[in-house]
């Protein structure tokens, strides 16, 4: 338990921790995470700390780094041998260099005011809008998910790939990993209703309902697709920004869609799921990549964690104080 004086009440919720996380992030975690924690953990809106950090960000290096490996056309450079390729798979693997460094750079904080994010964007759309190519349902995922975040979702060709998709929803709420496929893959719609969550366009949508009552029906379940198999999947809380990794989050990936998609809304299940949460925080105060495999812990699962701690157990702490009044 965190035994502090005088904690404000929208970090009541930090009390059920066995250490307190904040301090740790602070002190050691990348400039963004820090970002974040004062802007959404502790809410400093105003203050010189906040505004220390964003000018910080502005010369992150890393930041800086790949910003500066654009080309004038918005394209970043492939990596390894090219040779033997075709045109059709050359651009393929721009398309997938493209997204995997625009994802990057908007957990980097990168805006759709930055220009160079804009054309990078550009050239994801034009590829989405010309290739015949049958694509992963998980790339056309982070493509929306980068143009929902860099405000682009109001795009036509970005509105009539999430139509498309909608459409293609199979029986039991799922959606298939290839257009080919007829089996709904747990990871890929777990992904896909994780982004949608984020367009305040389509949260009520009748598909994403029937979609989350497919993931809800196979929590902890495994073995759903090729693609991640095993039940070890839902302890890897850790998310990546490129190839499969982007699908990776388990059991944090679910929590986090249920609040983007129900909101308020809690029960029992999603009770025990926060107690399993707070249970596994590692002894420095972080939360880990891999549930009972990485034990030095993770500094962006750390930030989701609390996050997601904070929208919930803010919730159960309303609640107990309620009661206790009465």
């Amino acid at each position: 338990m965190l035994h502090e004086l005088h904690i404000p009440n929208h970090l009541l919720w930090t009390e059920s921790l066995k250490k307190n996380p904040i301090s740790v992030l602070m002190k050691a975690a990348p400039l963004p995470v820090r970002y974040q924690v004062l802007r959404d953990i502790l809410e400093e809106h105003e203050s010189e700390d906040l505004d220390a950090l964003l000018k910080n960000l502005r010369k992150h290096q890393i930041r800086r780094k790949r910003l500066g490996e654009q080309n004038a056309q918005g394209l970043w450079p492939i990596d390894g041998s090219l040779k033997g390729l075709d045109a059709d798979q050359l651009q393929t693997l721009q398309f997938l260099k493209q997204i995997e460094v625009l994802h990057e750079l908007l957990d980097l904080l990168v805006t759709h005011k930055q220009e160079k994010v804009l054309m990078g964007m550009r050239e994801v759309i034009r590829y989405l809008a010309e290739t015949k190519q049958s694509l992963r349902f998980h790339h056309l995922t982070q493509s929306i998910y980068l143009a929902i975040k860099f405000e682009l979702d109001g795009n036509p060709i970005i509105k009539q790939l999430i139509w498309e998709i909608l459409k293609k929803q199979n029986s039991d709420g799922g959606w298939s990993s290839l257009a080919e496929e007829t089996e709904s893959c747990l990871w890929s719609s777990l992904f896909f209703l994780w982004t949608m969550g984020h367009s305040t366009q389509f949260l009520n949508n009748r598909s994403l309902e029937k979609g989350l009552a497919y993931v809800k029906k196979n929590l902890l379940s495994y073995d759903q697709s090729q693609l991640l198999p095993g039940i070890q999947v839902w302890d890897t809380l850790h998310s990546g920004t490129s190839g499969l990794s982007v699908l990776s989050g388990g059991t944090l990936r679910y929590l986090e869609t249920l609040q983007l998609l129900e909101g308020d809304q809690r029960d029992r299940k999603i009770d025990k799921l926060l107690d399993w949460l707070i249970e596994n925080q590692l002894k420095n105060g972080l939360w880990p990549s891999i549930v009972n495999r990485d034990r030095q812990g993770d500094y962006a699962v750390t930030l989701r964690v609390l996050k997601v701690l904070k929208h919930y157990q803010t919730q159960r702490v309303i609640e107990t104080l309620n009661y206790e009044s009465s």
